[in-house]
């Protein structure tokens, strides 16, 4: 998300008056400031890495293991609140070969295996699905993510989750995910998918 603010510039003059006692005269002088200039920071965040924004593999098989990478840093001029959330939708092969899975079995066919920030690992964040493992499934349907006041839930659909309530400028953080296709899934799965997306959202403290 970017939210931009355009700077406002003011300049002020100062103006001195004295009436001389006595006299009708008036005397005065005029002096500039110059420029004092009042501008509003900015909130900005870019995404880059394997997959930018959006996590999408394809042609997978059970075993396969694929990793992602997302790279998020404030460009702005201003420190912000990083917060994150993420939310998944069905990408079905066209003509699959057998019985249709939905997203969700899919996602619960997806075992994170490590997810770290910041090279620091977080799997301990993510609650265990189906299988008694962490998977996308329960990552996403995570519900304890709180709202963020002004902005309401993620676009997603669920909650979003706070991993620095404190980003300064041109500061960067770096989100790797490993996954498993669990080997369980079976040949009702054959051309059955999901696209991933990660939401992030930078806000003003």
């Amino acid at each position: 998300m970017k939210k931009k603010i355009l700077g406002l510039g003011i300049v002020a003059a100062v103006v001195i008056s004295l009436v001389a006692t006595g006299t009708w005269a008036l005397f005065s002088d005029t002096e500039d400031t110059g420029n004092n200039v009042f501008q509003a920071g900015t909130i900005d965040l870019t995404l880059d890495g394997t997959g930018n924004a959006g996590v999408d593999f394809t042609n997978m098989k059970p075993g396969d293991t694929p990793s992602a990478t997302i790279v998020v840093t404030n460009v702005g001029t201003l420190p912000g609140s990083l917060y994150a959330s993420s939310g998944y939708v069905e990408n079905d092969m066209t003509g699959a070969p057998t019985l249709n899975m939905s997203a969700d079995d899919v996602a619960k066919m997806l075992i994170i295996t490590s997810f770290k920030v910041d090279n620091v690992e977080m799997l301990s964040m993510i609650p265990i699905g189906p299988g008694s493992v962490p998977t996308v499934w329960s990552m996403v349907n995570d519900s304890t993510g709180a709202a963020v006041t002004g902005y309401g839930n993620a676009t997603s659909g669920h909650g979003w989750f706070s991993y620095d309530t404190n980003m300064a400028t041109s500061e960067s953080h770096t989100y790797v995910l490993d996954l498993l296709f669990d080997t369980a899934a079976g040949n009702d799965y054959q051309g059955d998918g999901i696209t991933w997306t990660f939401e992030f959202l930078l806000t003003q403290q």
